[in-house]
């Protein structure tokens, strides 16, 4: 179960993030969602908020392996964002999002909740925000060989003791499995190594026996595929919890068309949609999601119903009571 330190899963505190999030241990939480104000002065608390203070704090709670998302209006504010995700040690750019509100609409009054498109404007008006997702995936790739190679050096040193025993160079795995490079290349250097498929890996025991000269007689490579592929597939368990959670969606790009929230008690609400996307791509059941600026608690109810635990703060009473009441609600309806 998470540590939260003072605070209990599935709840929603009022405090200032920085104030709850000192609190936190290390590495606590597997998705962190930012919708803090944008600067816009759609309310009296839109205006004047200083971002940069929250990055660290931000960075220290995720897990190592763990996704931030943040949203804003304003591409260029959200590409600094960015950059200071990175400069204080944080995951790096996986993905820009471009939430699509208007997406192709017919303009009509009260359309959209009272997202219309304005005809008099001497520029293309904007219907968009804008979304970054920060994961490990990177640093990952950049540690992958070291990783590989530590966990699946029994099964990579095996196959080349096996090769070079049969006297044979390593190159000549390409001409026993018909690849150009491939075969030399993945299946015995600690770079970039791969356990062979079935098809390949009796190709290879076929041309060890068949052209196999140092101990001639001698069987090469060991006949139960299948035992090794168990134990290759024991040893990339242990490999893939390092990895950022990606729950492909499948037929999605960066472009997410879909409408805006109904207007509730929040001057500013997110969709349940949107939150829901994330929550399924970049989590699995059973993590924990943490929102520091909760406001009218859709990214809890999205949480809930996807069978997540989350942890959220605001620092506005009245919101956290709103979003208290949707979260009871959504519980109720699931009992």
């Amino acid at each position: 179960m998470a540590n939260l330190g003072p605070f209990e899963l599935d709840t929603i505190v009022v405090g200032d993030c920085l104030g709850v999030m000192r609190q936190m241990p290390d590495g606590c939480v597997n998705l962190i969602f930012c919708d803090w104000p944008y600067n816009i002065r759609k309310a009296t608390w839109d205006n004047g908020f200083d971002w940069r203070p929250v990055i660290p704090e931000v960075v220290r709670v995720l897990q190592s392996n763990g996704a931030l998302w943040v949203i804003h209006g304003d591409p260029l504010e959200l590409a600094d964002v960015s950059k200071a995700i990175v400069k204080a040690s944080g995951p790096p750019l996986i993905n820009w999002v471009t939430w699509d509100k208007y997406n192709g609409a017919v303009s009509s009054k009260g359309f959209m909740d009272g997202y219309t498109l304005v005809d008099s404007l001497r520029s293309f008006q904007q219907m968009c925000e804008y979304l970054i997702y920060h994961a490990d995936d990177g640093q990952w790739q950049a540690q992958t060989d070291k990783v590989r190679g530590f966990i699946f050096e029994p099964l990579r040193e095996y196959l080349a003791d096996e090769w070079a025993r049969a006297g044979l160079r390593f190159e000549q795995a390409n001409e026993a499995c018909g690849t150009a490079s491939m075969a030399a290349k993945h299946y015995f250097a600690r770079s970039q190594w791969c356990l062979p498929t079935a098809e390949h890996y009796e190709n290879l025991r076929r041309y060890a026996n068949i052209h196999g000269t140092k101990y001639h007689g001698n069987e090469y490579l060991r006949q139960e595929y299948e035992y090794l592929r168990r134990e290759y597939e024991d040893m990339r368990r242990e490999y893939e919890y390092l990895r950022p959670v990606f729950n492909n969606p499948g037929l999605v790009s960066s472009v997410w068309p879909g409408p805006p929230a109904a207007r509730n008690e929040h001057e500013t609400p997110k969709p349940e949609w949107l939150l829901e996307r994330i929550i399924k791509t970049t989590t699995n059941e059973g993590d924990l999601i943490f929102d520091p600026f909760i406001g009218s608690g859709t990214t809890a109810v999205a949480a809930k119903k996807l069978g997540r635990d989350f942890f959220g703060c605001d620092i506005n009473p009245g919101y956290v009571e709103i979003a208290r009441r949707r979260l009871a609600q959504v519980q109720e309806r699931l009992l």
